[in-house]
């Protein structure tokens, strides 16, 4: 039928740029990725799988296009498909943020906002995953124009680690929220001089008991 031919050729030749570019920016996410799962002694890799082709549709059914992300957590093991059936809820964890912070870097935006990214993590995990964010979002500016730029990242937290030495970096802010029966009501009651005299008593108590 030539008018299924017509489509078919019209098709193929709209399908051709649009995958190779899906390709390239699917090779550049896989790479930071794997580089970023190296860092913390792991595997990983992201692949663009687009299910079977057949002669009629040497593209496949795009409805089976999709992403798959493949890790390993251990030495000399094969990568595996990330899946709540095989990997722990820490491996997955680590592995889903890899792959946003790999994905953020093929993106320009003026901030982006992380609510408890960090749970579900044990120590080690949670150290390296808060490096990397520090990382990518405190990087200098580009030359490469007014998009060159990792944008401001708030990281909204609970709890952190103590002792986390990559947080002592210029480029980044800590605010602490207090909440409970205890806190001012009314800001105009803070009194900043009361509350600093009384630190300073506390410390000249503390200093006398040890001497």
């Amino acid at each position: 039928n030539i008018s299924d031919e017509r489509r078919r050729e019209e098709l193929n030749s709209k399908v051709r740029p649009w995958e190779q570019a899906l390709t390239q920016s699917v090779t550049k996410v896989d790479a930071l990725f794997g580089r970023y799962m190296a860092e913390m002694g792991c595997t990983g890799e992201v692949r663009l799988v687009k299910g079977e082709q057949t002669e009629e549709r040497p593209h496949g059914n795009f409805k089976d296009w999709g992403i798959e992300i493949r890790v390993s957590f251990r030495e000399n093991h094969q990568l595996q498909v990330l899946s709540a059936r095989v990997q722990s809820g820490g491996e997955r964890s680590v592995s889903t943020i890899m792959y946003l912070m790999a994905l953020q870097d093929m993106l320009v935006a003026p901030f982006r906002c992380v609510d408890e990214i960090n749970q579900g993590l044990d120590e080690r995990n949670e150290r390296l995953v808060f490096k990397r964010i520090v990382t990518n979002s405190t990087r200098e500016p580009g030359n490469k124009g007014p998009m060159d730029h990792s944008g401001q990242y708030f990281l909204i937290t609970p709890k952190l680690l103590p002792n986390l030495y990559d947080m002592e970096v210029e480029a980044m802010t800590v605010l602490f929220i207090f909440n409970g029966p205890y806190n001012v009501k009314d800001p105009r009651d803070l009194d900043i001089a009361k509350l600093l005299g009384l630190r300073k008593r506390a410390i000249t108590s503390t200093d006398a008991a040890d001497d």
